[in-house]
């Protein structure tokens, strides 16, 4: 996304990252990758719960993140287990969502010429 996000501001708009994971892991992906945009802490999946995109993993699958070394405990500091499903909000500037992207693959993500068409239909 750090790509785009001139374009994304060229549209007077903006970019924010919500992620469960800790302030502190945050902040570690956010120097790592040099990214130039916000990214919050939904401490326990609270934003993404409101947004109807919280889902619960499966044992299969925590098995399989625990064997993999993926501890969401430590990285989102609770046992939920829970994660967002990967999702992008497009909002005018009232709060209102134009637009959504949304799939549980993790795998599948918006490409951002997307995000940027729901932007221009914004103007």
């Amino acid at each position: 996304m750090n790509a785009v996000l001139p374009a994304i501001r060229s549209h007077g708009a903006g970019l924010v990252v919500i992620s469960p994971q800790l302030p502190a892991f945050l902040a570690d992906l956010k120097t790592k990758l040099k990214l130039d945009f916000d990214i919050l802490h939904d401490a326990d999946n609270r934003v993404a719960e409101t947004f109807g995109i919280g889902m619960q993993l499966p044992p299969d699958l925590i098995e399989v993140y625990k064997k993999i070394g993926v501890d969401l405990v430590k990285f989102n500091g609770n046992d939920l287990w829970r994660l967002p499903v990967p999702a992008r909000f497009v909002l005018d500037r009232a709060g209102i969502v134009r637009a959504v992207e949304a799939d549980p693959d993790y795998t599948t993500r918006p490409e951002p010429e997307v995000t940027l068409e729901a932007l221009r239909a914004l103007v």
